[in-house]
Order: structure tokens, then sequence, then C-alpha cells
């Protein structure tokens, strides 16, 4: 089988990034090459993960988070490189510092992958969390499939770009449900975080009623989350994406999502 590599942006991370990888080194299926991409930390997540013996990349010093910004896409593209000249890699997960996986994490997901050719990014859930498509952090890639994307875009909706590619390419994608993994910390979801996610929607052209749709989801929950979402959808300072068409897909998404609704409810 092909090698497997894990890239971990962490960017003061001295809390959880021990715990992340002692979890990770411990599964059934276990990676060939871990690396950190340390983001300018001021903290001992470089120091952490070199004392757990994995491979640490350390970027310069800045004094704030690219978290949710075009940027970060950058520091996951650092690692990529990296495994990229070292060759042979079939696998590629992207794993967030502060993610426990279980125990046979990656060898169910793999497994999955190994079974169909055709599926070229998966993931597994956080328990607590729902779970439609495969989340960022924890997601493996088939590594010839991403680097003939060219790795990740310095744009919003970086992480979604791949997923957007594979599924406009005909490809599968999936959440393999029996994966399991745990965050240390729970979700957030601050203005600046809805804020990156209404532009991320905006980036990757999406279909203008499917955003709507997950305003009101939002708006609902949170008045000021949805708020803050559609204003990020509404900035015209986002370069689209030239080379997708997903509000296509989108469209056809909702459509069933809401034909499913309305049966049920007829029921």
């Amino acid at each position: 089988m092909l090698k497997i590599g894990v890239v971990i942006p962490a960017r003061n991370e001295e809390k959880y990034l021990g715990k992340t990888l002692e979890y990770l080194l411990n599964q059934t299926q276990k990676p060939d090459v871990i690396v950190v991409v340390d983001d300018g930390s001021s903290d001992r997540t470089a120091e952490i993960a070199k004392q757990l013996g994995v491979t640490v990349l350390s970027r310069p010093y800045r004094s704030y988070s690219v978290l949710g910004m075009p940027e970060e896409a950058e520091v996951r593209n650092v690692g990529f490189r990296f495994l990229d000249k070292i060759g042979g890699f079939g696998y590629v997960m992207v794993l967030d510092a502060e993610q426990m996986l279980s125990k046979d994490y990656i060898e169910k997901i793999i497994g999955e992958m190994e079974k169909n050719r055709r599926l070229v990014l998966a993931s597994g859930r956080i328990v607590g969390e729902m779970a439609r498509a495969p989340r960022g952090s924890g997601r493996i890639y088939r590594f010839a499939f991403l680097r003939d994307i060219g790795f990740f875009p310095i744009n919003y909706g970086a992480e979604s770009y791949p997923m957007c590619k594979a599924l406009e390419k005909g490809y599968e994608i999936r959440v393999v449900q029996n994966a399991i993994s745990f965050g240390q910390r729970r979700t957030s979801f601050s203005c600046k975080k809805m804020y990156a996610l209404g532009k991320r929607s905006r980036a990757l052209r999406s279909d203008p009623l499917y955003v709507f749709w997950d305003f009101l989801l939002n708006f609902f929950k949170s008045p000021k989350a949805g708020i803050c979402m559609m204003s990020g959808f509404l900035s015209s300072d986002v370069q689209k994406y030239s080379d997708l068409d997903f509000g296509k897909w989108q469209r056809k998404t909702l459509i069933k999502r809401l034909m499913s609704k309305a049966k049920n409810a007829m029921m």
C-alpha cells in the first residue's frame, strides 16, 4: 500500500497538540509521516511536536491568526509540498491540532477508499456533531487527486474547493459514520468565523437560494451569526473561483432536501 501522510497546522496549540499526537501515533493503521506546520507559534507547540518525534516545519512569527482567511491555505500547502518532495504517498490527512481520533479512524476510512477508487476524499465524524459532508479536519485525500488540482488555492473556501472539484469531476466524497473522533474544545461560531463562511460561499459561487436557506437556518439559531454570514456573502472584496459552478450542485441538493421535508410532512 502507498504511504500515508498527515499534515497538522498548529498555532499556539501547546494545550492540545500532545494529546492529539498521542492518539494519532496509536492508530491501528499508522501514518508513515506526520508533519506539524508550526504557524508562527509563541508557545511550546513546536517543542511538544519534536518531543513526540514528528516532523516540524516552522513558519515565521506573526502577530495575528489567519484562521478563516485565504492565507490559511498556505499553511496546509507547506505540509503538502513537503510530502510531495518525499514522494510515494497515496493518502494524506489534514488534522486539527486539537482533534483526537478513535484508534481505528484511519484504518476505517482508507479501507473504504481502497474498496472504491472513485472515492477521492472522506472523513469520519466528531462525536456530538452532525456530518452531511466530510469535515475539513480529519479529512483524508487521495494524494494524487490533491496534487492534480494544485493543492489548496489561496482563497476563501480553500477547504471546500477540493470537495467541489471532486463532485464536478464525477468523483465521490463520503462521511464514514463509524470512524469517530473527539474534539478537545467545543466548535465555536464567532461573528468573524461566520463572516468568513459567507465569503467562502461567495468565492465558491454558491447558489443564492441555497445561501439564503443557510442564512435562515443560522438566523433562527443566532440572529447575529446569520447576519454575519450574509454580510460576508454580500461583500465585494472576494475573488470568485473561475473554474467552478458549485451552485448547480447545491440547487439539486437543496431541491432534494426540500422535497424530502415536504414528503415527510405529508406522511
